[in-house]
């Protein structure tokens, strides 16, 4: 058997993250390797939506499996900060795991930042967390 080089493609940015999780994946598929690659100092980035009604914007972060008191949400200079902990998952049992053989699910500690749209009230904004999505409201200012 021929040793390869594991390939771990790395780009900053929320606009590739999605891209390098689909390359490494399909690097690892074609080389038919037993296991998938793991890295420790690939960055856990949990996945955010930003939606839009008449009377407010909404961000819906996705949080499975983490404690609402693990998040802390802020307002920074205009940007909205959600900054916290996943840790890494365990048997319900307690026991430890003795092998990994795959390992898809992110943890460590993470921020995302998100510039908050103008026309929006600041002092109203809301967050809610319910079911592993913390939902953040941001209500536009009124028209006068």
């Amino acid at each position: 058997m021929v040793a390869v080089p594991i390939i771990q493609i790395r780009v900053m940015g929320d606009e590739f993250s999605n891209l390098v999780r689909q390359m490494n994946q399909l690097v690892d598929r074609e080389m038919a390797r037993s296991h998938f690659g793991f890295s420790p100092t690939d960055a856990f980035r949990p996945a955010v939506n930003l939606y839009e009604t008449q009377l407010a914007f909404m961000i819906c972060v996705d949080l499975a499996g983490m404690d609402e008191q693990d998040v802390e949400v802020s307002l920074e200079k205009g940007n909205l900060v959600v900054r916290g902990r996943r840790q890494s998952p365990m048997p319900p049992d307690g026991s430890r795991a003795v092998a990994v053989h795959l390992m898809e699910i992110d943890h460590g500690t993470f921020c995302r930042t998100i510039e908050v749209p103008s026309g929006v009230e600041e002092e109203e904004i809301e967050a809610n967390y319910h079911l592993g999505m913390l939902w953040i409201t941001l209500p536009k200012k009124r028209e006068k």
